[in-house]
């Protein structure tokens, strides 16, 4: 899923991505992550608050080697976008740039909105996470020891599967999409 897509939840901004910086634009310009004078490679996205100034952010790619995704999307928030890099996330306040945090799994191999349950899942090798609109919802246990991969997404949950080292096998697990609560998974 190396996708630029907005699906699912609507924020109050817009965005676009752009292949190179304006020429004489003068907007202000945000380096994630931190604030440095640049020198990263990274994806440069646009960001128009409504009723507000735009700003461009250089978002360094994450060392994912290939299996990092990209992608930008709306979060749950209506203020707060998020941008996955090749597989390094940031979710950042439209009107206030600086005001931004990582997301919480690295690197971000697959990530899924969810918005009849109110929440986008970020998942990484062996586990994942679930933003709201309030920030951070939950946090799986391991699910698996590497290549963890999401089947299927209903309203209520996510379904994914894993190979099982131990029966050398793929096996499935279910993660509650309200609590995180898992069903299924490695055991540690």
């Amino acid at each position: 899923m190396n996708e630029l897509t907005n699906p699912g939840f609507h924020g109050a901004y817009t965005w676009e991505v752009l292949d190179e910086g304006p020429g004489a634009q003068n907007s202000p310009r945000h380096f994630f992550p931190g604030n440095t004078a640049g020198g990263q490679n990274g994806l440069l996205v646009q960001v128009t608050p409504a009723g507000g100034a735009p700003w461009l952010g250089m978002f360094a790619f994450g060392n994912a080697k290939g299996a990092g995704v990209s992608s930008v999307l709306a979060m749950p928030d209506p203020e707060k976008l998020c941008v996955v890099s090749r597989g390094a996330g940031y979710l950042v306040t439209a009107r206030a740039p600086s005001a931004w945090e990582a997301v919480q799994v690295m690197p971000v191999t697959d990530v899924r909105a969810v918005p009849s349950a109110g929440v986008v899942v970020f998942a990484d090798f062996t586990e994942m996470v679930a933003y709201g609109a309030e920030g951070l919802r939950w946090r799986t246990k391991r699910l698996s020891w590497d290549g963890l991969k999401i089947i299927q997404v209903t309203e209520r949950s996510i379904i994914g599967e894993y190979w099982d080292m131990r029966t050398e096998m793929m096996q499935t697990f279910e993660v509650d999409l309200a609590t995180g609560a898992q069903k299924g998974g490695v055991d540690e």
